[in-house]
């Protein structure tokens, strides 16, 4: 059964993250919070709308992509347009993680900070022991960088016919990009359908920090207050723009 921690605010969540550092390097620890605590750890390509339509948005992302940004990766660089693809929020095998716990609690909670009517549900940041889970997985407790030839057998199902190997690994990003430097911004790849919570020996990664329906509106007025915003969590100006016009330009 997955270790579930009830966290109310920021003091519970550093409290939470203090007792699991205890157990583990904190630099072995990878946060990614959800909105709703129902929500699976499944990369989008999964889900049941992408399901068998992951290589045909590889193959037409890098035949159209050249013309609109200027520092498209070379096209047999498989990592880096992946990771291209998840950057711009095109269904991939990869699914976000951070380093940061601040970070996933911002994502759990920020649309409680824009939507005034959005109607309060609980939520949930994950906590992923990462080189446990590549330890199980791959009998190798390291990190890989996604473009290493150790990462080529879960990247390469999406792009050919190279068979499934029906694992996952937690791999770095490779900082291309300030958003990922920002976001402290890391990965699982998933060369299986089946969510990582649900997998025969999830109890041994992950543990579930769960933030109750009636704390999400004021936890996340204290993740605005300890300075994460929209503006800055995404260092683009259409984000800039975005917060400054919600937020009346405070």
């Amino acid at each position: 059964m997955l270790n579930t921690i009830t966290v109310a605010n920021v003091s519970e969540l550093i409290a939470a993250i203090s007792l699991l550092n205890a157990e583990v390097s904190r630099s072995h620890l990878w946060y990614r919070g959800h909105r709703s605590a129902t929500w699976a750890l499944k990369p989008t390509a999964f889900r049941d709308e992408h399901e068998r339509q992951e290589r045909n948005y590889v193959h037409r992302f890098r035949c159209r992509a050249g013309t609109r940004y200027s520092r498209s990766p070379d096209y047999d660089n498989r990592a880096l347009w992946l990771s291209l693809m998840q950057h711009y929020g095109l269904p991939t095998r990869l699914l976000d993680w951070s380093r940061s716990p601040m970070v996933a609690a911002y994502f759990a909670l920020e649309s409680y900070l824009y939507d005034s009517k959005l109607k309060p549900e609980t939520a949930a940041i994950w906590v992923l022991q990462a080189h446990t889970l590549n330890n199980l997985e791959c009998n190798d407790e390291i990190t890989p960088a996604i473009e290493s030839q150790m990462v080529a057998p879960f990247l390469d199902p999406a792009f050919d016919t190279t068979p499934e190997n029906h694992k996952v690994l937690a791999v770095m990003a490779s900082e291309h990009d300030l958003r990922m430097f920002v976001q402290q911004g890391c990965f699982t790849v998933h060369s299986d359908h089946t969510a990582l919570d649900l997998r025969s020996n999830s109890q041994d990664y992950l543990t579930k920090l769960v933030i109750p329906t009636d704390a999400v509106e004021s936890f996340s007025r204290e993740i605005e207050v300890c300075g994460f915003r929209k503006g800055d969590i995404y260092p683009d100006l259409q984000h800039l723009a975005d917060e400054l016009r919600a937020k009346k330009g405070i």
